[in-house]
């Protein structure tokens, strides 16, 4: 009974994080033109943003993911005007990527949506409530990072 419990708050929890995030991309299309940008393209641009100006093979590496899938989404990227690339100042056959104004304001408006969703939490929580959630949830993403 127990163990069913449990399923059923992490199915819903899930279910939660999953309707936020839709809420968030669809704010985006509209507010930041980012319409028709996919999962995995925003995840590029998360992956260019904390790494500075990767290479495409640092994403590939970063989103464990082929050289190849990561340089057609980083390419749909460039063409909509969210990225840009930079030849190697040490390799001519590299390339860096770097984030355009419009791939900032992007990572601004995720950063924003994470800062409310987290006032929003500590809002519904006592300060000890919110405390135990922290080190719960840090040691759940230590658990399926190791999985």
């Amino acid at each position: 009974l127990m163990e069913y419990r449990m399923e059923q708050a992490l199915i819903a929890f899930v279910t939660t994080l999953d309707l936020a995030f839709k809420r968030f991309q669809e704010r985006s299309q509209d507010d930041l033109g980012a319409a028709g940008l996919t999962v995995a393209q925003l995840r590029y641009v998360e992956a260019i943003h904390a790494l500075g100006h990767p290479t495409p093979s640092e994403v590939a590496e970063r989103l464990g993911l082929s050289k190849a899938s990561v340089t057609a989404g980083v390419n749909k990227l460039v063409a909509g005007g969210y990225a840009a690339k930079t030849p190697s100042s040490v390799d001519r056959r590299a390339v860096h990527l770097g984030l355009t104004d419009a791939g900032r304001r992007l990572i601004r408006a995720r950063e924003q949506a994470l800062a409310d969703y987290g006032a929003f939490a500590r809002a519904a929580l006592t300060a000890q409530e919110a405390e135990q959630l922290e080190r719960l949830l840090a040691k759940l993403v230590r658990r399926f990072g190791a999985a």
